[in-house]
């Protein structure tokens, strides 16, 4: 009997707390009406022009338009009035450069880069690294990274041996480890 009485006094204690919380914050069931229409600096599919979109719902995050290769920018464009927006790949006949931190189609004709990558209306060698990136043989920059590797270019630490990247400290502990050894003597 006296566990029953703990209990009940436990219930109502929960119903109590949850009146007052619904009373001083009443639901009211209603949709909100406050939400923003997305929207597009550029005004929509514009690749030679950089812009940022910030959607309805996730308003936080402005996405900006960038240079998914050297020849093909992500453009944000909103797909209706209440939307996050959408992305699409779109080719630049002249490469894609970044201004003022926003992915561009280039209006300026680079030259033609039989082997390298066109970066900033030029035309860059295979192996030249610019901003975190390196030229590929098949003509687009791509991120440096860690891990496999044909060449050392492709690494962050510009290290390939054994086609693997090396990092930083592994490459230190290797010099370390000549030094110590004196294999030269």
């Amino acid at each position: 009997m006296e566990l029953k009485k703990i209990v009940v006094s436990v219930v109502l204690i929960f119903v109590l707390v949850g009146a007052i919380n619904f009373l001083q914050n009443p639901y009211t069931g209603k949709v909100t009406t406050n939400i923003l229409d997305c929207y597009d600096s550029d005004g929509g599919k514009e690749p030679n022009i950089g812009g940022t979109l910030v959607g309805s719902y996730n308003t936080a995050k402005a996405k900006k338009d960038f240079c998914a290769n050297s020849n093909t920018v992500g453009e944000y464009y909103c797909n209706g009035t209440k939307s996050d927006g959408e992305i699409e790949e779109i080719p630049c006949e002249y490469g894609c450069v970044v201004e003022n931190g926003l992915g561009v189609c280039s209006g300026v004709i680079s030259k033609a880069c039989v082997e390298g990558c066109a970066y900033n209306g030029a035309c860059i060698n295979v192996g030249i690294r610019v901003n975190g990136k390196y030229c590929d043989w098949d003509g687009n920059l791509k991120i440096q990274k860690e891990g496999n590797c044909e060449s050392s270019y492709e690494c962050e630490s510009n290290f390939c041996v054994a086609k693997k990247c090396l990092t930083s400290e592994q490459w230190d502990n290797f010099l370390e480890d000549i030094e110590v050894t004196h294999w030269w003597e």
